[in-house]
């Protein structure tokens, strides 16, 4: 008895399916836009090896800002505070910095706080001259 031999009906073939997965990769790479994230343009001091000093600052070389969840800019300067707006604060930080060159800058912002307001108050500062400057969050 003689069997007959089963026809294969038909199939996909699959020979070029690793061509057409890999054409579909490079067009896709290709063509798609990579977003690149710019941080801030800070200029960071060299890691210390544990064996500087503590600075302590005087008060009268030290203006703290401040900055709340809502954005309103407090500052304190030779013992005063007063609240700043974001418009005059490159101007009084510039006539601070005129006359005491050695005032050291720290501006805190709350965690609440949008990021905008920091970057804001932190562009104000570098535009007014204030080369020492210390950021935290609080």
């Amino acid at each position: 008895m003689l069997r007959r031999k089963r026809k294969d009906l038909g199939g996909i073939p699959t020979a070029s399916m690793s061509d057409v997965a890999f054409l579909l990769l490079v067009f896709f790479l290709s063509t798609t836009k990579f977003d690149i994230k710019k941080g801030l343009g800070i200029v960071l001091p060299a890691a210390s090896d544990g064996t500087q000093k503590k600075v302590r600052l005087k008060d009268d070389n030290l203006t703290k800002i401040w900055i709340d969840k809502d954005g309103k800019i407090t500052m304190k300067s030779g013992g005063e505070e007063r609240s700043v707006p974001i418009n005059e604060l490159q101007k009084t930080i510039h006539n601070i910095v005129t006359q005491n060159p050695d005032m050291v800058i720290s501006l805190k912002t709350d965690r609440k706080s949008k990021y905008q307001y920091m970057v804001q108050a932190l562009d104000k500062l570098q535009a007014a001259g204030a080369e020492k400057i210390s950021l935290s969050t609080n």
